[in-house]
């Protein structure tokens, strides 16, 4: 299962990317799928069990994420609040 960042610019996928980086965390930018949004966009991809290690990091540094998403192989995308 992946989960999928959305973030609300370019600024925020990159900064959030260098951050995983640095840390040795494992994410893949790709387009941001079209089951979730039409706009032309990148999005962070991660496994699913990093999430919550992800998302507290990105709070600690003040990273802001747009929204959330998981999807298990054959399923559609589920929007995490």
């Amino acid at each position: 299962m992946k989960c999928v960042l959305i973030f609300p610019s370019i600024h925020h996928v990159m900064k959030a990317e260098k951050l995983l980086k640095g840390k040795g965390m494992e994410a893949d930018l790709i387009p941001v799928p079209r089951e979730i949004s039409s706009d032309c966009g990148v999005a962070i991809e991660l496994p699913v069990g990093l999430k919550e290690d992800v998302l507290h990091l990105f709070r600690e540094n003040k990273i802001v994420i747009f929204e959330c998403y998981t999807k298990a192989e054959g399923r559609e995308f589920e929007k995490i609040e």
